[in-house]
């Protein structure tokens, strides 16, 4: 497994991934804009925020400031881990405190725990009308 900036060529499996990340929420979202999300991996690779996790030369998970998702067949490797301190270490080489959002409602408890071991703290929480 070998993480890397994204680059270009990386936008079709990016969003394919997003895809797959959008359809994992627990509860109901908005449709996504095939248009809108393709228009934001693109601004975001170029301005050099989306790192990925490949093996094979295929996306396994990936970070890029406005997502943070591994595929579930690959949650129990370390890839996330990876994800995260390659993110971190690139807001110390731009001088700026990383912040992560994430709206997956499924095993709240072992999310925070994730984030916590990682040095990052709670600060806020989402709430979606059901």
């Amino acid at each position: 497994m070998r993480i890397r900036r994204a680059e270009q060529t990386d936008v079709s499996e990016l969003y394919d991934m997003l895809t797959d990340m959008h359809s994992q929420t627990v509860l109901p979202v908005s449709p996504m804009k095939k248009d809108k999300v393709m228009n934001m991996i693109i601004l975001a690779i170029t301005r050099g925020v989306v790192y990925v996790a490949t093996e094979k030369n295929k996306i396994l998970g990936s970070i890029g400031g406005m997502w943070f998702y591994v595929f579930p067949k690959h949650r129990k490797s370390n890839i996330a881990i990876k994800l995260v301190k390659t993110f971190i270490n690139y807001g110390k080489e731009v001088k700026l405190k990383i912040k992560l959002g994430s709206v997956y409602s499924g095993d709240l408890r072992r999310k925070d725990n994730f984030f916590n071991r990682l040095g990052f703290v709670k600060a806020g929480s989402l709430y979606l009308e059901t």
